[in-house]
């Protein structure tokens, strides 16, 4: 009987904009492999790292981890879940908030300083055993922290979402040599993201979520000719703000048109074509009377995977 793959995710409908089509998603990740979910604010990243960390239902669709289904008891102890904005016990220190959750997953008396220790060293933090949670000053330590916690029992599969949230830029190179690390004991790891900045090189597979739909996803070398004319763009309007926004959003190579509250004029959507092709929809919009300040292109979004 062949071995089932580690995470494996059947026709999965994160739901969308009501009147459209939905568009279900399908991936296989085995150990040692990372994908990368990237997309703007509220489309769907959360909601999809809940359902395979089996706290949401998949419904429609199927999620098995290791063949089994996400919300089951077992299947739990094979998962590390950290969301977006974890909660830390002040009264704890390091060694009693990781014992806590030690004895909630049922590890064994023996094992467990092991696997505290184990965690704190995965995540660079073995001389932290006795700090106050509360002492804890650096964010990026405290989001370290919360990834200790979800690895204290082993799991194969560790899901964390918003990785690099709030971190500053040195912590946020912590973190992904961190993962990189967690990556290389052979665990599957699920990483979200408003883009993947310095998260790219980490990823062997890449989902891209606009509206709650699955824009490209799959292996990253298979994906590279599908999203190399991919960008995040920025647009500055002086007038005739409303028109532009209709043309915009009756263009089928924009995605996830945003304009920047307060500052109505500014623009933010994803453009999925050539250079030429986006200098054509700005003449456009000029002919049609819209007056445009600026553009620029926001590089980060997907990182180096758009390049050759």
């Amino acid at each position: 009987m062949p071995i089932p793959p580690l995470l494996q995710v059947e026709r999965l409908a994160l739901g969308g904009a009501a009147g459209k089509q939905v568009q279900e998603l399908s991936f296989v990740l085995n150990p040692g492999e990372v994908m990368g979910v990237v997309g703007p604010p509220d489309s769907g990243k959360s909601a999809l790292l809940r359902a395979l960390a089996g706290i949401q239902r998949s419904e429609p669709g199927r999620v098995r981890i290791c063949g089994r289904s996400p919300g089951s008891l077992q299947t739990r102890a094979l998962v590390g879940y950290v969301p977006s904005a974890p909660a830390l016990y002040e009264e704890f220190t390091c060694v009693e908030y990781l014992g806590f959750f030690a004895e909630a997953f049922g590890l064994e008396n023996h094992y467990r300083p092991y696997l505290i220790r184990e965690s704190l060293r995965l995540v660079r933090l073995e001389d932290c055993l006795r700090t106050a949670i509360a002492d804890l000053r650096s964010h990026g330590v405290r989001r370290r922290l919360a990834l200790a916690r979800a690895l204290v029992h082993d799991p194969h599969l560790l899901v964390v979402d918003d990785a690099l949230a709030r971190l500053d830029r040195v912590e946020a190179r912590q973190m992904v040599e961190v993962l990189g690390e967690i990556r290389n004991t052979g665990k599957t790891l699920v990483l979200s993201g408003p883009s993947l900045a310095e998260l790219a090189g980490l990823c062997s597979h890449l989902c891209i979520l606009v509206g709650h739909q699955p824009l490209a996803c799959g292996e990253v070398r298979a994906l590279r000719p599908r999203i190399s004319n991919l960008r995040m763009m920025q647009v500055q309007l002086l007038d005739h703000v409303p028109e532009a926004v209709r043309r915009l959003e009756g263009d089928r190579r924009v995605f996830h048109l945003l304009q920047n509250l307060p500052n109505y004029n500014l623009l933010r959507f994803l453009f999925d074509g050539t250079s030429d092709e986006f200098d054509e929809l700005l003449e456009s919009l000029r002919r049609a009377g819209v007056s445009i300040v600026s553009y620029a292109e926001d590089p980060s979004f997907l990182g180096l995977m758009a390049g050759p």
